[in-house]
């Protein structure tokens, strides 16, 4: 959703950019308009008769005998500035000199008169008025070239001209604002249903978006996209589930006549009436039908743990104390000849305790101890653990690393969900079944190229189930687990002290299970 408050907001600004971008190109055109009326004017007859009226009356004069005439070059330049007649008026209203007067224009004006021309018309002409020391002369334009108006406004109207124009600007910012605030959320409330929807599929959510309006299109789409996932979802479930039942199935029916074929395999290694040959190929049956039921096991626990099918018995336990029995525990069991076991527990683990399902973390750390055994022609394997500070979290390191050939980096890839460099194929070449190049052990690859990671895959899962993480060092000799700290030792103690008030009321065994809930 904060995209589409990204989207609205955005569209908000385009808005008001592109409204006072208009504003301005609009001011701009009307100071352009009124530039070129300005230019016209100035160039129109009219403004030359206006120009050149007072020069005409500079260039009146009169007679000895009281008459008035114009000289030549006043007419001269009555006539090249368009003007059509001009007169003069003494005070008592007569024409007391002309210049190409029509006929129909009198000879002698009232006063009346005389207001209204010099305001107005003459006869339909726009004329001129210049009062000069000769008297009121006038001149008249040709007909229909001028219009006159007569506009009054009052000095305080004129004042607030500016103050009216910004308040006209402003109001239509704000217009051109609300309209786009409204057109944008019409836009926001098309788009919310449709962002709902893509929030609900990217969730897992069963989703239906509505198929009008503005973005009708867009929601069949995104509704025609759910339910093509959501058929995906449930083929694969199905499929998930057909493939866990069908393990579970497998590994039931073959586990009563593989405990049979186990069971005389030990019989017949241990009677003493058999040749030595065939006691000890009884012995080889034994030790693979072994193998054959670990595996059955690690691939049930794998489909547990991948879907989650799998429960956590978890307990506190203090994680020194569980590698110590693991070394042990290997060492008791036997190693082949030119294979060493070490342990290395930094002090600081003593006091720490994890929380975890202990069966669990012992099969990882054996299933990582021997898969440096299986893949390694004698090694010395080392087993280490400490308490590592990434970031405010602190860490239990748990390492388990030997001298040998190291995990190959396409075993590490597809582990930490990297893509292979070399494609499908790149595990084929003379690759174990975990990886290791040369099989030193003799075991046979896996004829889809791809190299079985098994034991490697279940301890991912079962330190991923525990919050933690895997990771390998660069040569591929070490993995390490790195596992969240519950607390330590002094502070479960503290906790398991209790007051005798408490264990004389409740009762040990009741306050056991109300810190368990």
């Amino acid at each position: 959703m904060k995209s589409l408050f990204k989207i609205y907001r955005r569209y908000i600004f385009s808005a008001a950019w592109i409204a006072g971008t208009v504003i301005l190109v609009n001011l701009l055109a009307l100071f352009g308009v009124s530039a070129y009326f300005h230019s016209q004017s100035r160039n129109s007859p009219a403004r030359g008769t206006r120009l050149r009226v007072t020069q005409a009356a500079q260039m009146l004069e009169q007679n000895p005998d009281g008459t008035v005439r114009m000289s030549e070059e006043g007419t001269a330049c009555l006539d090249s500035s368009g003007a059509e007649f001009a007169f003069l008026l003494n005070d008592a209203g007569d024409v007391i000199w002309d210049w190409r007067l029509p006929d129909e224009i009198p000879t002698h004006f009232r006063l009346g008169e005389v207001a209204s021309f010099s305001r107005w018309y003459l006869k339909d002409y726009p004329v001129r008025v210049w009062n000069c020391d000769a008297g009121l002369l006038v001149i008249g334009e040709p007909k229909f070239t001028a219009a006159k108006y007569s506009v009054e406004f009052s000095r305080d109207s004129i004042r607030n001209v500016p103050y009216f124009l910004l308040a006209l600007v402003g109001a239509n910012i704000l217009l051109v604002l609300i309209l786009a605030v409204l057109s944008g959320y019409r836009l926001y409330a098309s788009l919310r249903p449709v962002a709902s929807g893509i929030d609900g599929l990217s969730s897992g959510r069963k989703v239906l978006v509505p198929e009008h309006g503005l973005v009708g299109d867009l929601g069949r789409k995104l509704n025609q996209a759910a339910r093509m996932l959501e058929q995906q979802r449930w083929n694969l479930e199905k499929r998930d589930t057909a493939r866990t039942e069908w393990i579970s199935g497998v590994s039931h029916d073959i586990r009563t006549p593989l405990s049979m074929v186990m069971g005389y395999a030990d019989n017949l290694e241990n009677d003493a009436a058999l040749p030595e040959e065939a006691r000890k190929q009884a012995g080889i049956i034994k030790e693979q039908s072994l193998k054959i039921k670990t595996l059955i096991e690690d691939l049930n626990l794998t489909s547990k743990l991948e879907y989650q099918m799998q429960p956590l018995r978890m307990e506190k336990y203090v994680p020194a104390a569980l590698l110590r029995s693991v070394a042990v525990s290997c060492l008791n069991g036997g190693l082949e000849e030119g294979y060493e076991l070490e342990a290395d527990i930094g002090e600081e683990l003593e006091g720490l305790v994890l929380a975890g399902d202990v069966r669990l973390m012992t099969r990882a750390l054996h299933n990582l101890i021997g898969n440096s055994i299986r893949h390694n022609t004698g090694c010395r394997i080392l087993l280490s653990g400490r308490l590592v500070q990434q970031g405010p979290v602190p860490l239990c390191r748990i390492g388990v690393k030997d001298d040998g050939n190291g995990i190959p980096q396409e075993i590490r890839d597809i582990l930490e969900e990297k893509p292979a460099m070399g494609g499908p194929g790149a595990a084929e070449g003379g690759k174990s079944l975990a990886g290791q190049p040369g099989n030193p052990k003799g075991q046979s690859g896996n004829p889809s190229g791809q190299p079985h990671i098994m034991g490697l895959r279940i301890v991912k899962q079962i330190i991923n189930a525990h919050g933690g993480r895997m990771e390998f060092s660069g040569d591929g000799r070490e993995v390490i687990l790195l596992l969240p700290v519950t607390g330590t030792l002094d502070t479960e103690k503290k906790k398991e002290k209790k007051k005798w008030w408490e264990i004389l009321w409740y009762g040990e065994n009741r306050i056991k299970t109300l810190e368990k809930n």
